[in-house]
C-alpha cells in the first residue's frame, strides 16, 4: 500500500483532531514509515567493493568489472575467515558469471553471484533457506 494512502487513512480514522496535534500525528507515522524503509535496505552481510552503488530498481552495481570484483570478494572472504567454494568466472550465453558458495552455517547468505552483461557489473546475495 502507498505511502500516502497509508497516511490518509490514519488521518481519516482521527477527524476531530486540533492542527497541532494533527501535525505531530503526521510526523509521528512520517518517521515510522521512514525507519521501516531503512531497515528494509539493510547493508550486505560482506563489505562490498568501494563504488558499488544501488540503480533504480535496487539491485547492486559494481564500479569495478568483473574480475576486479570477484577478486575483490575472494579477498574479503578470505579475510574474514569464511569458507567459500569460488565457481568461476565462466561465460554462459553472453553473460559471465562468478559464484561465492558458503561453506560456512552461519552466514546469512547462500551465495553471491557476481555477473556481468550488458556492461554492468551486478551483485547478487542469495540468502540461506530456514
Amino acid at each position: 500500500m502507498p505511502a500516502a494512502s497509508v497516511m490518509r487513512r490514519c488521518l481519516a480514522m482521527v477527524p476531530v483532531l486540533r492542527a497541532p496535534l494533527r501535525a505531530l500525528l503526521q510526523a509521528w507515522i512520517a518517521l515510522a514509515m521512514l525507519l521501516a524503509s531503512g531497515a528494509a535496505r539493510a547493508e550486505p552481510a560482506v563489505r562490498v567493493p568501494p563504488g558499488t552503488r544501488a540503480d533504480a530498481q535496487g539491485q547492486l552495481v559494481s564500479g569495478r568489472g568483473l574480475r576486479e570484483t570477484s577478486d575483490f570478494f575472494a579477498a574479503e572472504l578470505a579475510r574474514r575467515g569464511i569458507d567459500a567454494q569460488q565457481i568461476g568466472p565462466y561465460a554462459v550465453r553472453g553473460v559471465e558469471i562468478t559464484r561465492f558458495v558458503s561453506r560456512t552455517a552461519s552466514t546469512p547468505w547462500l551465495a553471491i553471484h557476481v555477473l556481468r552483461s550488458a556492461g554492468k557489473t551486478l551483485i547478487f546475495f542469495v540468502p540461506r533457506g530456514k
